[in-house]
């Protein structure tokens, strides 16, 4: 088993590719070449980022760059044929320190059902979870525009009708994503209040080095000093286009009782309004 495990759950959108480079150099935590191991999501049926097609091409890609053997050496575990196991998920950590995080960072993980995610007890010993989130509709907009870039056709998003645009934020696995408190209410109830800890977007742009620094406490590991440049930078950003009124407004309706539970549940982030 893992001694320790760190789960990047964050929706989309919201930061959890920022969080995850500030992360990256310190000592305490580790990384796996592969940001997105996606295993959990992957054995649950969703995605196909684990397809030995997929992983065999990332193989051949480390290769092509001349990376050092122990990269190589573990792209070689992760793109072995075969069964994926919890054995084969633990493999990827082998040789880490007891002490050091293990980090796996997805935002499918914070879709999962909780029959899902209790199987990640199954492969650590001591689990702690970050849920990052964004103001809905700021997040829902990005989620958006992200798509049209994902696809190769970011102009795409400037021409959708009215209609599309209310199908698409409609789509059962589009939506998945703004459905805040559930989402975080079935992490709770897999590995308790106290190991789920909750971080804004909105935190982390007006005060990215404190940010750091709660989560630091949270996980009870030694301080690092972090640098402005990279706390400052904006990761995977799309173009900067205001959301149309009249999407604006249909967004503003469905998104309405995600913004009331999360008020009542004292959930919000002060900067939220709709």
């Amino acid at each position: 088993m893992i001694p320790k495990l760190l789960i990047g759950a964050g929706a989309m959108k919201a930061g959890t590719t920022w969080l995850y480079r500030q992360l990256q150099p310190h000592p305490a935590i580790h990384f796996t070449p592969v940001k997105e191991l996606c295993y959990f999501s992957y054995r649950n049926g969703i995605g196909k980022q684990l397809d030995y097609a997929e992983r065999n091409k990332k193989y051949q890609r480390a290769l092509s760059r001349n990376m050092r053997k122990k990269a190589i050496t573990w792209y070689e575990r992760y793109a072995q044929p075969g069964e994926l196991n919890n054995a084969w998920y633990c493999s990827l950590f082998k040789g880490i320190p007891e002490e050091v995080y293990c980090a796996d960072f997805s935002n499918l993980y914070a879709v999962l059902s909780e029959e899902s995610l209790a199987q990640i007890a199954d492969v650590a010993k001591q689990i702690r979870v970050v849920y990052t989130l964004r103001d809905p509709l700021e997040r829902l907009w990005s989620q958006v525009k992200f798509h049209f870039k994902f696809i190769g056709n970011e102009d795409g998003v400037g021409r959708m009708s009215d209609a599309a645009f209310q199908k698409m934020i409609n789509t059962p696995r589009f939506w998945v994503h703004a459905e805040y408190f559930l989402n975080y209410q079935k992490l709770v109830n897999v590995f308790g209040k106290e190991r789920v800890h909750l971080f804004y977007l909105e935190d982390f742009v007006a005060f990215p080095q404190s940010s750091l620094w709660n989560l630091e406490k949270f996980l009870d590991i030694p301080h690092v000093e972090y640098h402005s440049d990279s706390t400052e930078k904006k990761i995977n950003k799309t173009k900067d286009l205001l959301i149309p009124d009249s999407w604006r407004l249909m967004a503003q309706e469905k998104l309405q009782p995600i913004y009331e539970e999360l008020y009542a549940e004292r959930l919000h982030h002060p900067s939220w309004h709709w």
